[in-house]
């Protein structure tokens, strides 16, 4: 039989409930930023343009394992003190959930911001619509955008509140 003091046991189960809840509520969050992406980038279909294709399918996926990764470390990392009473809302934090959600609307912002910026001003003569052309491309700009996303949710779930 395994010695484990009942509160450390408790303790350990209550964070593996919080990591998962902030892991589920993040990749939920963040799906519905990728959709959300796919409505602001009016001359880009991504899931469109990707459906069908390998390669673009095979990034967006690559893009979403990292994505998820990145949601999971940082869940995994979230600061937790043991030595605190053993309380639910010790373990699961609303704030938290808030600053991830804002995190996600920033992503957005920036997102359709630089969309603005490099589809309409064109400041390098670059013309982003030229990724419709290209299910890779198309496959290649959602990887990046997922690891983005991913980089800057990990981020919020690591700061300390």
């Amino acid at each position: 039989m395994l010695a484990i003091p009942s509160p450390t046991l408790v303790a350990i189960l209550l964070w593996f409930l919080r990591t998962f809840l902030s892991c589920i509520f993040c990749l939920l969050i963040g799906l519905g930023g990728i959709a959300v992406l796919d409505k602001i980038t009016v001359k880009i279909h991504e899931f469109k343009a990707i459906r069908g294709h390998a390669e673009a399918t095979a990034l967006f996926v690559g893009g979403f394992l990292i994505f998820a990764g990145l949601v999971v470390h940082g869940s995994v990392l979230n600061p937790i003190f043991f030595g605190q009473q053993i309380l639910i809302s010790s373990f699961i934090n609303i704030q938290r959930f808030l600053v991830v959600s804002l995190s996600v609307l920033m992503c957005l912002l920036f997102g359709w911001i630089f969309y603005v910026v490099f589809a309409k001003v064109t400041p390098f003569h670059i013309d982003l619509d030229d990724i419709n052309k290209s299910p890779t491309a198309v496959g290649a700009f959602m990887f990046c955008y997922e690891v983005f996303m991913g980089l800057v949710i990990n981020a919020s779930l690591s700061i300390p509140l």
